[in-house]
């Protein structure tokens, strides 16, 4: 306890529930170390409840062993049994006699349990506490407190909050309540597994009452005929590569659920063609099932099960979706809709100083408890079948952004809290007993990682906010680590008033100390904090003088050809141009620094910028664009492109297509059918090289290379076109005799113009990563100067439709040109700009101080894309500038549909 606090119980008696008078006998067993049965199942008492001992039931129920051994004033069987035995009366008796009497008597001495307001109730700061509330079961979150603990400190310590945040969120349950009570609700959260949790949960309360319905018939439907769809469904190989890459030898599942794990992620995959929304309802229920169906067990941290365990059976896998479908089921129709969505402003929460004020009234909060619990290792399976796991790194990069809390997440390269009062009390007292040297560097990387997330809060907080943390104290070789106290401590010192402390449960550790969860309630002392000094960022007079002068529009930039020749590796509607990409690369990237674009199309900012000498990073959701990009930012080999071009040509002469390539390319038909555009033999050797690159992917930048050369020749207005005469950026309905144009003779002379392009002496290789920039970005993509991207623009030509024709030799079949557009970026960000959230949040984090945001837009008559985007940045950047630049002079380039779009917009955020 902490310098003179009265230590208080508070806790409500309603969210028992109401008990009946003549309710049936109840029972309450109290567990005494000393008692002298054999077996540690039997060292209780039980306690019987009668109809008279209703109220007195209501308010013991819930409490702990040790919760009730300190109300009665026994903490030892023996005392107890002597007490009771003097008293002459039965065990059973004595033991409610001593509860009522201590429960009557008010708050007691410092650091004993009272109850004097009946405030808390301390089983909702537990898991078990929310279990009968909708969406609580959806994943079983064991650090997490139920709805009504958010909902008893809103009410009595910020009943007034417009706005609350949860700097760890956990599985949502303090903004999601905060948004069903209509306030503002922001949040952090650093497992990317979590994260997944909270957006579908928020789907689920953000949909109207009729979409729900829409959803739960739809899940109906699923819950009928999954297994079927499951099984046969291709299993997913790409997963099955990353689980052995990440967890090698371990074996987690039997071969037979494996297998149908990986049938099970490619079947949620399908369903995402279908509705995006419905797919990650489904993705919860598999998440949920993988640990039961598997060789380990939640059992405080994730394990593999004992041999007794493993002789009671695992849970069936398709049962167990089952039973999540249709519990997700029963919750939609629970459940009221919110009229805000919480926003998740940050992935960790020591990064909040980057972000702009936010202005919060009330934090309501559970750090990690210092307890050695492995929060990313108890989630890997499911992170594995996210795809956040795809390297044996991947997990521990995670475990280091994390607040350290356990031993393995403790490194030399974390540093530790300068320790004074308390805490260096602590850690010199562990640098002696401490069984292990990690122990005092894990509690003062604890507390310093602590300081930065509370430190940067302070300027989010508005005048008078109230801040409520839960947390726990632990204890290590038998040295207690006062998390509360030295908490409190640390709080004081950035300036936060401690107001309270409420023990909210107490326990003993596996040595016999005595530990305790308590609420600390701390406030913000009134007065505007002082502005931040702005500093003049480095790129200003280089963007005023662009947009003074438009160099891209001027000779010899304004040139069709201008650039590299790679530039030219494949033509591809929507391109930007490469001048373009130039000058804003210049104007806003230091030398020698780092960028990402996240819309990275067929790499033409990326690969300007590596021309450059600058690190690029790029991300691209479409295969056939990411093909053309990949050449462009790695230095293709010509050994291996010669060595692909002979295994391919040697494929050409092995055989024939079948019936049903035949057949399925004559169902690809806009402008014309697949088989409209080529002779005969031009077409058989066509759908064998494609059937060849679908049986070897390529996997380096030489072997894309040859296939984005294949893309370039597929359609044209030259000889070099294997088509007839169509045009050479999107496939027009062709003209002209079918003549025979042999692939191989073309293909060669496409790869060696691009093998034939210079570089210049500091280009710099880039990665290229083939996913949704929506989704999680690799942990290496850190440390950015700039975000430079030209996403689609939003009333402009479709670029699945104008690329249609190297999409389909990408893979795409007559279906997926209905479904898998669903997925960009050009069809989602019709029903709101909010589907951009999760690219502005990661760019924050990961930009250097005093990096920027840059986007190209498109403006039509229908949408205002920078001012939207503005507006949507909020969070996370200032706006520094929107610039319009007329383009209704601009070249056609022979396409004859581009759109309303009549004015370019750059959007600067800072």
């Amino acid at each position: 306890m902490g310098k003179g606090v009265i230590s208080q119980l508070w806790y409500k008696l309603p969210y028992y529930g109401s008990i009946k008078q003549n309710m049936a006998q109840a029972f309450k067993t109290i567990y005494f170390p000393d008692h002298p049965a054999s077996s540690s199942g039997e060292k209780n008492v039980k306690l019987a409840f009668g109809n008279k001992d209703t109220q007195l039931y209501g308010r013991v129920g819930r409490l702990s062993s040790d919760d009730l051994r300190t109300l009665m004033g026994f903490q030892s069987y023996q005392a107890l049994h002597k007490a009771a035995k003097k008293e002459d009366l039965p065990l059973n008796t004595y033991c409610l006699r001593a509860l009522r009497k201590h429960l009557s008597a008010g708050v007691l001495k410092d650091g004993q349990l009272g109850l004097p307001g009946l405030l808390v109730d301390p089983n909702q700061a537990t898991y078990t506490g929310g279990k009968t509330e909708p969406l609580h079961l959806w994943y079983p979150y064991l650090e997490g407190y139920s709805p009504y603990f958010v909902e008893d400190v809103l009410k009595n310590f910020a009943p007034n909050a417009k706005t609350v945040f949860d700097p760890f969120g956990g599985a949502g349950t303090t903004p999601l309540t905060a948004a069903q009570r209509g306030l503002s609700a922001y949040y952090c959260e650093i497992n990317p597994m979590m994260q997944f949790l909270m957006r579908v949960k928020t789907h689920a309360l953000a949909l109207t009452a009729t979409q729900r319905g829409e959803i739960s018939s739809r899940l109906e439907a699923i819950l009928d005929s999954f297994r079927n769809r499951i099984e046969k469904s291709a299993p997913d190989l790409e997963l099955g590569r990353s689980y052995r890459a990440v967890f090698g030898e371990s074996k987690f599942f039997e071969q037979t659920v494996f297998l149908n794990i990986l049938r099970a992620r490619a079947w949620v995959d399908e369903i995402a063609q279908e509705s995006v929304v419905l797919s990650e309802f489904v993705a919860v229920a598999v998440l949920s099932s993988l640990l039961p169906a598997s060789l380990l067990i939640r059992s405080g941290d994730v394990r593999f099960k004992t041999k007794k365990e493993l002789e009671n059976g695992t849970v069936d896998f398709f049962e167990c979706i089952a039973q999540q479908l249709k519990q997700i089921i029963a919750d939609l129709g629970r459940v009221a809709p919110i009229k805000a969505e919480p926003v998740l402003i940050a992935e960790d929460a020591k990064l909040l100083g980057k972000l702009p004020a936010l202005g919060f009234d009330a934090v309501i909060t559970s750090p990690p408890y210092l307890n050695g619990t492995n929060y990313f290792r108890n989630t890997k399976v499911e992170l594995w079948f996210l795809r956040c796991l795809r390297k044996p790194e991947d997990l521990s990069q995670l475990r280091f952004k994390a607040v350290t809390a356990g031993i393995n997440d403790v490194t030399v390269r974390k540093p530790l809290l300068e320790a004074s009062g308390s805490l260096k009390e602590v850690l010199q007292e562990l640098q002696v007993k401490a069984y292990d040297s990690r122990i005092p560097r894990m509690v003062g990387a604890y507390y310093y990682d602590l300081a930065q997330v509370f430190n940067g809060l302070k300027k989010h907080l508005n005048p008078g906010a109230v801040v409520a943390v839960d947390i726990g104290d632990s204890c290590y070789a038998g040295v207690k680590v006062p998390t509360d106290v030295i908490l409190q401590e640390l709080l004081e010192e950035l300036g936060y008033k401690h107001q309270q402390e409420i023990i909210l449960r107490r326990r003993l550790s596996r040595s016999g100390e005595r530990l305790h969860q308590s609420l600390l309630i701390f406030s913000v002392p009134k007065g505007k904090p002082a502005p931040a000094k702005a500093e003049s960022p480095h790129w200003r007079l280089a963007w005023s003088r662009f947009k003074k002068n438009l160099p891209h529009q001027r000779a010899p930039f304004a040139q069709r050809n201008w650039g590299n020749g790679l530039h030219s590796l494949c033509s591809y509607e929507g391109k930007l141009k490469p001048s373009l990409a130039h000058f804003l690369v210049k104007a806003f990237v230091p030398k020698g620094g780092r960028l990402l674009d996240p819309f990275a199309g067929v790499g033409t900012i990326p690969f300007e910028a590596a021309l450059s000498g600058i690190t690029a990073y790029g991300c691209e959701i479409s295969t056939s664009a990411a093909a053309i990009a990949w050449p462009k930012m790695v230095r293709p080999d010509l050994k291996k492109c010669l060595a692909v071009m002979k295994g391919l040509e040697s494929f050409l002469q092995k055989g024939d297509p079948s019936k049903d390539e035949y057949k399925a390319a004559a169902q690809i038909s806009f402008n014309k059918s697949i088989p409209d555009y080529f002779h005969q033999e031009t077409l058989r050797e066509i759908l064998l090289a494609r059937s060849y690159f679908l049986k070897n992917p390529p996997g380096n930048s030489s072997e894309s290379l040859v296939l984005a050369s294949l893309l370039h020749i597929l359609h044209g207005n030259r000889p070099y076109a294997l088509s007839r005469i169509s045009h050479n950026t999107t496939p027009f309905a062709p003209k002209g005799e079918f003549e025979y144009r042999s692939l191989m003779p073309r293909l060669r002379e496409k790869v060696m113009r691009g093998l034939a392009a210079e570089y210049p002496a500091d280009f710099k290789d880039g990665k290229l990563f083939v996913q949704d920039s929506t989704s999680w970005w690799p942990a290496e993509i850190c440390d950015l100067d700039a975000v430079i991207t030209s996403p689609p623009f939003f009333d402009s030509t479709r670029f699945y439709l104008g690329n249609w024709m190297r999409l389909w030799f990408s893979g795409w079949e007559r279906g997926d040109f209905a479904s898998k557009p669903q997925l960009f970026i050009d069809e989602r960000q019709k029903k709101g700009f909010s589907v951009y959230h999760s690219i502005l949040r990661q760019a924050r984090e990961r930009l250097k101080p005093g990096g920027v945001v840059v986007f190209h837009l498109g403006k039509s008559p229908k949408c205002n894309m920078a001012q939207e985007l503005s507006k949507e940045a909020r969070p996370w950047f200032k706006t520094a500038d929107i610039f319009t630049e007329d383009v209704t002079h601009c070249e056609q380039h022979g396409v004859r549909d581009k759109g309303t779009v009549s004015a370019h917009q750059y959007l600067v955020l800072q």
